[in-house]
């Protein structure tokens, strides 16, 4: 019985020595810092589809995967901050994405998509400090092809014609619409950080520039931020974020920029790569070193997919449930040894 005691003990000792549970992650950090009052007019989306009830891209802009021969509606609100009435035409216009960016046409420069899209009413009047809603329509024909389009709803003031003459200035917001056309399922996206580069501006301010291959089947929004750990004498520094504004369409292939402290020593470093559109959520790693002279690269290293969290210890549950099955294996020995040195009757 004394060993037994013992054994319990020595549990006890390792359950205290053990690291205690993770904590849940902390919630992200908001600035204290108000930023600048809106002016002119506003729009923003209304409705989103269940199915993307959690996707954060689908609160700012109209994306959907719809078969040929379906038509939905969305509405939209717009909010005039000035402060007297304002006329404000609504109506879709065309975009593409090219070279990193979600780029719109010029003027009511028009698409398949915008072929297909309404909006009523088309005009507004807006009293200051009033919000108002409108409806777009997008009723896609039965003989569409399958693919992906995009264009924008734009809330546009009436232009104001300056006195004597000059230039009439257009103020207008908009909310992109990232529609895919095609039978069953929406495409999966997907997308893969494949090199991440240690560099320095013309300034000399150290960067790590991500190229990032677009390889699902719906265009991607990057978000994201770069840790940097393991470093000369073990320093960690981050997270800094991702500069924002990147979109690729399908197949494409373009940097991420995240820029750094200047006084982040030149490494070499453990740089932890995460970025996210939607709710799809890629990262990668990779060691690097920044050059000494501004204005110069280091040679792109091939990012790998981070390892497992935790992939180097037992979790602590499964610890401790470990523990408790070997007492209670040694408690039943014990007792079986006990009943087999008892005298029979």
């Amino acid at each position: 019985m004394r060993r037994l005691v013992m054994v319990i003990a020595g549990v006890v000792a390792i359950c205290a020595f053990l690291p205690p549970a993770a904590h849940a992650s902390q919630a992200a950090r908001t600035s204290a810092t108000a930023g600048p009052a809106p002016q002119g007019v506003g729009i923003r989306l209304v409705d989103i589809p269940t199915a993307l009830a959690n996707d954060p891209r689908a609160r700012q802009y109209i994306i959907d995967h719809l078969a040929p021969g379906t038509t939905i509606s969305r509405r939209v609100e717009v909010t005039n901050y000035t402060a007297k009435p304002q006329v404000v035409s609504l109506y879709a216009a065309s975009a593409t994405i090219s070279g990193g960016s979600f780029l719109f046409g010029a003027g009511r420069a028009a698409n398949e998509l915008t072929s297909w899209t309404t909006v009523e009413p088309p005009t507004l009047t807006v009293g200051p400090g009033v919000k108002a809603l409108a409806t777009v329509t997008i009723a896609v024909p039965p003989n569409a092809t399958s693919g992906e389009r995009y264009g924008v709803i734009w809330a546009e003031l009436a232009p104001a014609v300056p006195s004597g003459g000059g230039v009439t200035s257009i103020n207008r917001v908009g909310v992109r619409i990232y529609l895919s056309v095609g039978s069953g399922a929406s495409p999966a996206t997907d997308f893969a950080i494949t090199t991440l580069e240690a560099r320095r501006n013309a300034g000399g301010r150290p960067e790590v520039v991500a190229s990032v291959h677009n390889t699902g089947g719906r265009a991607v929004d990057l978000s994201g931020e770069l840790q940097l750990t393991n470093g000369p004498g073990g320093l960690s520094a981050g997270p800094f974020p991702a500069r924002l504004g990147t979109t690729l369409g399908l197949g494409q292939v373009e940097p991420v920029t995240v820029m750094l402290d200047p006084a982040i020593p030149a490494g070499p470093w453990d740089a932890h790569m995460t970025l996210q559109s939607g709710t799809t959520v890629r990262e990668a790693t990779a060691r690097v070193t920044f050059p000494a002279a501004a204005a110069t690269s280091a040679p792109p290293v091939m990012a790998q997919p981070p390892s497992p969290k935790g992939s180097g210890s037992l979790p602590l549950v499964l610890v401790v449930a470990l523990l408790i099955a070997i007492v209670l294996l040694l408690v039943v020995l014990f007792g079986r040894r006990r009943r087999r040195r008892s005298p029979t009757g």
